[in-house]
């Protein structure tokens, strides 16, 4: 309510150019959002899956946390300004609940059948596939599942700061 003057402030950066908005819209790539999204779940899947291995329990809600790594590693990356970055994000993260909950059912598998990793998923099938839908997956995974890749859309686009709103706005109502 009850401010001094500051008498050594920051210096304010001048107007926005259109030129900032180029930069800004060509900073975008959804190759690199797609290759982080993909590295991003295969990174959690995998700790999803030690951990589940290690302590002996599977944490269901462990795909919403890799549903916000994957929208992280695209805001990141893909510096996306548009509505393509967060459903690439939400697309691989709905697919991440259901990859980790089958590398985790995959790795128990081989633990209880005395066999290795490779072994067990070379022998996956339709028939393996369907009665591992059937059986394993629950309404609760389709529930984290979608929440995952809400949370993933959610941090999926790029946090822009004031200046960069202006640019877009301005870039806009030029017609460019």
């Amino acid at each position: 309510m009850f401010r001094l003057k500051q008498k050594h402030s920051r210096k304010r950066p001048g107007t926005p150019t259109t030129a900032d908005a180029a930069s800004l819209i060509g900073a975008q790539s959804l190759v690199r959002a797609l290759a982080a999204a993909v590295g991003m779940l295969f990174l959690m899947s995998w700790v999803w899956a030690y951990s589940a291995e290690s302590l002996g329990r599977v944490f269901t809600w462990f795909s919403i946390v890799q549903g916000a790594a994957v929208g992280y590693a695209v805001q990141r990356f893909g510096r996306g300004l548009d509505w393509r970055f967060p459903v690439v994000a939400a697309v691989v993260a709905w697919i991440g609940a259901y990859s980790g909950s089958l590398m985790i059912g995959v790795i128990t598998t081989g633990r209880y059948i005395e066999a290795g990793t490779m072994e067990v998923i070379r022998g996956l099938s339709a028939d393996t596939m369907e009665m591992f839908f059937r059986d394993t997956i629950n309404p609760v995974v389709h529930i984290y599942a979608v929440f995952a890749a809400g949370v993933a859309a959610f941090f999926a686009n790029r946090r822009l700061k004031r200046h960069e709103v202006l640019a877009l706005r301005r870039s806009a109502e030029a017609g460019e």
